[in-house]
């Protein structure tokens, strides 16, 4: 399987992700290449403008 992109390239960061060709996601550490995770559904992690609204 190779990646198809890759979504966060930042050299700062430890975690990074791509999309695999066949549409999975992949969260690796960049410290750590034996710590990764494949799924085929992800969901955007963090505050909704809904959530912050009063």
């Amino acid at each position: 399987m190779e990646p198809a992109s890759r979504d966060t390239t930042d050299s700062d960061e430890q975690y990074g992700s791509f999309t695999t060709g066949g549409g999975d996601v992949v969260v690796y550490d960049t410290e750590n290449p034996t710590a990764w995770l494949q799924s085929s559904y992800a969901v955007q992690v963090g505050c909704s403008p809904e959530r912050n609204s009063a």
